[in-house]
């Protein structure tokens, strides 16, 4: 695998994780919450800023990324907080705008990729 391919993978990986954590939490897991509620400690936020910003600060599809990351991360502790307010059902009916916010990450690595690869 080359270098720029397992980079990527990694990073959407991260990014599986992290909204695994969200739903786990949410469907009654005990998971912690620092990652979810800090957009830096996630390990995909831990990807952006010591390997994507890094690698890739000239792109502007990574400087959106780090916006929607920042998004995502709002939307999750939305979520958690009516979770926490015993509002599970409409936390739940939040996850399909999740899925929306993760969706955009997953294409935007890819237009990323892509345009690491061809410079």
């Amino acid at each position: 695998m080359s270098d720029l391919k397992y980079v990527f993978e990694s990073a959407k990986i991260k990014h599986i994780v992290f909204k695994s954590k969200v739903k786990s939490y949410l469907y009654g897991s005990d998971t912690p919450l620092g990652p979810i509620l800090n957009y830096r400690q996630c390990s995909f936020g831990e990807w952006i800023y010591d390997v994507g910003l890094t690698r890739f600060n000239n792109l502007p599809e990574m400087h959106e990324l780090e916006k929607v990351h920042r998004d995502i991360h709002d939307h999750a502790i939305y979520l958690v907080n009516l979770k926490q307010a015993d509002q599970t059902e409409k936390a739940l009916a939040g996850l399909p705008q999740l899925e929306i916010l993760a969706e955009n990450i997953v294409k935007l690595l890819q237009q990323i990729q892509e345009k690491a690869e061809i410079s």
